[in-house]
């Protein structure tokens, strides 16, 4: 952490930045290195100083021993002498700024793509727990399909909650039947049926998982007209897996986050249109962050994906008001590869 903090504060004297006010709750953990949920802000001038209200002044000391703990007093004095701030800063604050100021996120953004063997460890122990509620799953197929699609939420929930995660990465999306073309319907009251998607994610220390497995329960041969060709759910599901395949053949450190996109766009051949949103995106303190996986990125938006970059890898097939596949996997770049941080069964039809 205080090496973080240390890159900032040489970052900020490089770029001739006086004071730097961070609000945004995931940069501060960033920063503090611990999950943090009471209302902070993160003060750079010659040093850090952590700003919190007064019921959690003694509580913050404690667990940040390594900077200084202020107690808030007001925006005004918080703001004084500011000249960098985050590009989410809420608009009713910029009147307490000069005009000269600097946007200071993008260094944050590039500071946190690359993870260090801490946020690693504590993305690897979301991910397993992640795991943990698509392995039950599996082990309980049959009573899952009897039970309605909230009712299975809650169980995985449950099982999140109970191996350590804090909350939700995201609203857990566990869909069944056509719902599945909607690549982000929410749970309803619906009884499981035909095809099941859950695409869920777990927070341990602040950091997200994120993990898709997709279920094929009946009626495999349900099928899509698409360009004079027939698309039932089992072929799909094999194209999707095979796409899956694919990308990681070609993912390592030195690829362009764009191209990897590309590429499994072109495996798909006449089908890609179905292949409705991008390929993956970074996961750390937010289960979206950089960098994008999209082929839809300019090149000046491109990233080259380096060593130590955290990203999904999500294809996808939707075939409207019919059913809708997605895998997704969670990966640490390497020099020369990857390593796969999600390890629950993938089934193979």
């Amino acid at each position: 952490m205080n090496n973080r903090i240390s890159r900032f504060l040489k970052y900020m004297e490089n770029e001739g930045i006086k004071k730097v006010v961070v609000l945004k709750k995931e940069n501060i953990n960033y920063f503090l290195g611990k999950y943090f949920t009471s209302f902070s802000a993160l003060v750079f001038e010659d040093q850090a100083y952590l700003y919190v209200g007064n019921l959690d002044k003694d509580y913050a000391e404690e667990l940040f021993n390594f900077l200084e703990v202020r107690e808030f007093k007001s925006w005004r004095d918080l703001f004084n002498g500011c000249d960098g701030v985050e590009e989410y800063l809420p608009i009713t604050y910029l009147k307490y700024l000069k005009k000269d100021y600097k946007i200071i996120s993008k260094k944050i953004k590039e500071m946190r793509m690359i993870k260090d063997s801490e946020e690693v460890k504590n993305i690897e122990k979301a991910a397993k727990i992640s795991d943990k509620a698509i392995e039950w799953i599996y082990k309980n197929l049959d009573e899952v399909r009897k039970m309605t699609e909230i009712d299975v939420v809650a169980e995985i929930e449950y099982i999140m909650k109970k191996h350590g995660s804090i909350k939700p990465a995201f609203d857990s999306i566990v869909i069944s039947g056509r719902k599945t073309s909607f690549p982000h319907a929410l749970p309803t009251n619906d009884r499981i049926n035909d095809i099941l998607l859950v695409d869920i994610g777990a927070v341990y220390n602040g950091y997200c998982s994120d993990i898709t497995r997709t279920f094929l329960l009946e009626n495999k041969n349900t099928e899509y007209k698409n360009r004079d060709s027939n698309l039932n759910i089992e072929k799909t599901y094999e194209l999707v897996y095979e796409a899956k395949r694919y990308a990681e053949e070609h993912l390592k450190d030195g690829i362009s986050a764009r191209s990897l996109d590309c590429m499994v766009r072109e495996f798909f051949g006449e089908y890609k249109d179905l292949f409705i949103h991008s390929l993956g995106h970074g996961v750390g303190l937010e289960v979206h962050e950089e960098p994008r996986i999209s082929c839809r990125v300019s090149d000046k938006e491109d990233v080259i994906l380096k060593e130590g970059m955290i990203i999904t890898i999500e294809p996808g097939l939707y075939l409207k008001d019919h059913f809708g596949v997605r895998i997704e996997d969670l990966y640490l770049v390497k020099k020369q590869g990857f390593k796969k941080l999600s390890s629950a069964k993938i089934p193979k039809y």
